[in-house]
C-alpha cells in the first residue's frame, strides 16, 4: 500500500504540473488526531473480550485514524473531472495495537471520474460513497477504539459505504435530482454474519459453496431541496443466492435465494443558528450486502440466518439518529442520539438486540485550518434476548476526549 500511495501522489503532482491552462487542479488534506479515554463497564468489557466480566476497563489512547486523508481533484474545459483520495493513519484495530501496527497504513478511499454531459445529466464511474443514506451525525471521536466509533456506526447510522459503482444523476433544476447507482454486489458488510459462512448461528451440517449474483446492487436516492429544508428519500436493493449442500441431519437443501433491502428517509435543515439533521433506515439482511454497519450487537446479527428446516430467515433491522446543533460563532455544539435494533432467529428461537448512543460533540474553529472537537459520548450495547433463554447484558461504555483537526 505504501508503494501505491507513492505512485498515486506522484500521479497527482504530475497532473498538477502538466495539465493545460484551462484545467483546474486542487490538492488538499486533513489530519485527525484522537485523544480520548475509553471506559467500559464490567459487562461490556467481557462482551468485547478485554476483561473477565468482573472488572471494568479504562484506557487512554492517542491515535491518528485513517479518516485522515490526502486528496486531489482535477477538472477540464469539457466538464470532465477526476477525484482521488487516500486514507492515511491507523487502519483497523484498537487501542492495544503495537506502534508498528498503527504506523504507515494507506488505502484508497475514493477513485472516480465524471462527465457533466449537460446541465441536466452527469455520469460517474469509480469508487466512492453511494447516493443512498447520505447523511451522518456529527460524531467523530474513537474510530479505532475497537468498536468503530465514527458517525454513530452500529448505534443509529447506516453508512452505505465507498464502493465501485456506475452512477447516473438526473437534475431537476434547483429543487432536486434523481441518482441511480449500480454498485459492485460482491462481499458482505463490515460487520455481521455471511449467509454462506458456517457459524454458531447455523444448524450443524449446513455448508455453502458459492455466492451468486446476476444483477448489481441498486442504490436510488432522490434529494429534494425545499428552501432551508433538504430531504433525502432513498432505496437500496440486492438479490443473492448460494449453492448449498443438503443439511447432514435433515437431508433438506438450503433455500438459496435471499434479498437485502433498505428504505431510508433523511432530513437536514437550518433556521438561523439552529440546525437539525436526522435519518431513519429500515430493511432486511443489511450485513449480506456491502455496507459499514459498525460493531454493535445489532450490526453483528444483521445477516440472514437458517431456520432448522434450512429455510432462510430474514434479519429485520432498523436504525435512526438525530443531531441538533446551535452555532455560536466559531463554536457549534451538537446533541446526538441514535438507536439500532435487529430481530433475527437463533436455531429457531426469536432473537432481538438493540443498541443506542447519546452525547455531545462540539467542533471549535480556533484558527484557519485548525479545529478542536471536544466530545462526550455514551454507548449502550443493550441486551441480547433469545426465546427460552436468559437475556445477556452486554453492558455500556463511554468515550470522553478531544479530536484535533488540521486542514489544508
Amino acid at each position: 500500500m505504501k508503494k501505491l500511495f507513492v505512485i498515486g501522489m506522484a500521479a497527482l503532482l504530475l497532473v498538477a504540473f502538466t495539465v493545460p491552462a484551462m484545467a483546474k487542479v486542487k490538492i488538499g488534506g486533513i489530519i485527525f488526531t484522537d485523544f480520548y479515554y475509553l471506559d467500559r463497564d464490567a459487562e461490556n468489557a467481557a462482551f468485547r473480550g478485554v476483561s473477565d466480566g468482573v472488572t471494568s476497563y479504562g484506557v487512554t489512547g492517542i491515535q491518528v485514524p485513517n479518516i485522515s486523508r490526502l486528496y486531489g481533484r482535477w477538472t477540464n474545459e469539457d466538464n470532465v473531472g477526476m477525484y482521488i483520495e487516500f486514507g492515511i493513519g491507523q487502519d483497523g484495530g484498537n487501542l492495544n495495537q503495537s506502534v508498528a501496527d498503527n504506523a504507515g497504513s494507506v488505502r484508497v478511499r475514493h477513485a472516480y471520474g465524471w462527465w457533466d454531459v449537460n446541465p441536466m445529466f452527469t455520469i460517474m464511474a469509480g469508487q466512492s460513497t453511494t447516493p443512498f443514506s447520505p447523511l451522518n451525525p456529527s460524531q467523530l471521536l474513537g474510530t479505532r477504539s475497537g468498536t468503530a466509533n465514527i458517525i454513530g456506526l452500529g448505534y443509529g447510522d447506516f453508512y452505505s459505504g465507498r464502493f465501485v459503482q456506475v452512477r447516473g444523476t438526473f437534475k431537476f433544476g434547483k429543487i432536486g435530482r434523481l441518482e441511480i447507482a449500480l454498485v459492485d454486489p460482491n462481499g458482505t458488510g463490515s460487520s455481521g454474519l455471511s449467509v454462506y459462512d458456517v457459524s454458531p448461528f447455523y444448524p450443524a451440517g449446513a455448508s455453502y459453496h458459492a455466492n451468486n449474483t446476476t444483477i448489481p446492487r441498486v442504490d436510488v436516492s432522490v434529494p429534494l431541496y425545499l428552501g432551508p429544508v433538504h430531504l433525502y428519500p432513498g432505496f437500496m436493493w440486492q438479490n443473492r443466492s448460494v449453492d448449498g449442500a443438503a443439511n447432514a441431519v435433515t437431508g433438506q437443501h438450503v433455500d438459496d435465494n435471499f434479498t437485502t433491502w433498505c428504505a431510508t428517509i433523511g432530513a437536514k435543515m437550518g433556521f438561523g443558528p439552529f440546525g437539525f439533521a436526522g435519518e431513519f433506515n429500515y430493511g432486511e439482511n443489511w450485513a449480506n450486502s456491502r455496507a459499514t454497519l459498525g460493531a454493535s450487537a445489532p450490526a453483528l446479527l444483521a445477516a440472514a440466518t437458517l431456520k432448522p428446516d434450512n429455510d432462510i430467515n430474514n434479519a429485520e433491522v432498523y436504525s435512526f439518529w438525530v443531531d441538533f446543533s446551535y452555532k455560536l460563532g466559531p463554536v457549534t455544539p451538537h446533541f446526538i442520539y441514535g438507536q439500532m435494533k435487529t430481530k433475527n432467529q437463533f436455531l429457531g428461537d426469536d432473537l432481538e438486540a438493540k443498541s443506542s448512543m447519546v452525547g455531545i460533540s462540539v467542533p471549535i474553529d480556533l484558527a484557519k485550518g485548525f479545529r478542536v472537537r471536544p466530545e462526550l459520548m455514551w454507548y449502550d450495547d443493550g441486551d441480547i434476548d433469545v426465546d427460552n433463554q436468559a437475556s445477556q447484558d452486554l453492558g455500556k461504555y463511554a468515550i470522553y476526549g478531544v479530536q484535533f483537526q488540521i486542514t489544508f
